[in-house]
């Protein structure tokens, strides 16, 4: 029933309307996700102000469906995603 449910999300109607910052977080053996789905993702979000993709794998524990495993790692590398904008907006800001 989730899995049926999963198939009423897509994000190609609004894909062009998303113009801020994004971060994707993929892990190569999520159950639910597969990860050979985000270079389709990735091409429609054409509009966006920047992307940063970050794929978990097996060797750092963090391969399964929401980084089950080592979820410091992706906790850690969203953290740091938003710092790094932060950084970025300020500087922009003092330009």
């Amino acid at each position: 029933m989730a899995v049926q449910k999963l198939k009423l999300y897509d994000l190609e109607p609004i894909a062009d309307k998303i113009t801020q910052d994004i971060p994707i977080i993929g892990a190569n053996q999520d159950h639910f996700i597969d990860y050979r789905l985000i270079g389709r993702e990735i091409n429609m979000l054409r509009n966006v102000k920047s992307l940063t993709f970050r794929l978990f794998t097996d060797k750092e524990d963090a391969q399964n469906h929401c980084n089950v495993g080592n979820g410091e790692i992706a906790l850690d590398t969203i953290c740091n995603w938003i710092q790094s904008i932060d950084k970025e907006t300020d500087k922009n800001t003092r330009s």
